[in-house]
């Protein structure tokens, strides 16, 4: 496995199929707008309440906060699920884009649909499994993830069911431990310049927020074609040492 070629073609994808930036992108701008409109609502009435005016009305500050902690908790819902529909797309689409099939949103929504119920049952299953690990100290959490980083993929890409998916990716990281251990460090490699990309562009003034949108849809479609790329060549020829020449 030559992670540069792995990068280098991933890049090349991305720049022919465009569109595989565009569930992410779409459910970024979803989310933004969807927590402008509760959050952004509930936090004037929580604001109205604090210091003196909090011990004057308790019963009132009581019901602002609670509406605000409603606001977020409904937003965090309603993101992650569409988040979700989003990455699978994204997913979907880069696996026809590497193998050189012709890629649009509607093939990617296409494909999603008939693997709605698997995908959906593997990342609850995955994020009650990452959660439980980072409440225990935080390097279970890691680890996890890390065992688990091609569940989702396994689910899209080879028609495996939840809990097959999750085995699947456990085998694939346990049987090529070097060359995915090297992938799940690149892809918080490229997370980490995302998120610093993201806070610098953050300072900008109303552009600044389109523009971390943009960065957040373009790593993860990204990362996408990228992990699916290392999955299939996993796949294909287990157990390679991996190389990182330019």
């Amino acid at each position: 496995m030559n992670i540069s070629e792995m990068l280098k073609g991933s890049f090349a994808v991305s720049k022919q199929n465009p569109l595989i930036f565009v569930p992410m992108l779409g459910a970024s701008v979803f989310s933004a707008l969807v927590s402008l409109i509760f959050v952004g609502s509930a936090m004037p009435m929580a604001g109205r309440f604090a210091g003196e005016q909090m011990a004057e009305n308790p019963e009132q500050a009581m019901v602002g906060f609670g509406a605000a902690l409603g606001g977020v908790f409904l937003v965090s819902i309603i993101s992650g699920i569409v988040g979700l529909l989003a990455h699978g797309m994204t997913v979907a689409m880069a696996d026809l884009a590497l193998k050189g099939e012709k890629t649009t949103l509607g093939t990617g929504w296409s494909r999603l649909v008939t693997r709605i119920v698997p995908i959906i049952i593997a990342s609850v299953v995955v994020g009650i499994l990452v959660s439980l690990g980072m409440i225990l100290l935080f390097l279970p959490g890691i680890i996890i993830a890390f065992l688990l980083m091609f569940t989702l993929v396994a689910v899209m890409v080879d028609d495996a069911g939840a809990f097959d998916a999750l085995g699947r990716s456990f085998r694939t990281v346990t049987r090529n431990f070097k060359a995915t251990f090297v992938v799940f460090l690149v892809l918080i490699a490229l997370g980490v310049l995302a998120a610093i990309a993201g806070m610098i562009l953050g300072l900008i003034p109303i552009l600044g927020v389109v523009l971390t949108l943009i960065v957040s849809a373009v790593y993860a479609g990204y990362i996408s074609i990228f992990i699916v790329a290392a999955y299939r060549n996993l796949e294909e020829q287990p157990g390679q040492a991996p190389e990182a020449e330019v």
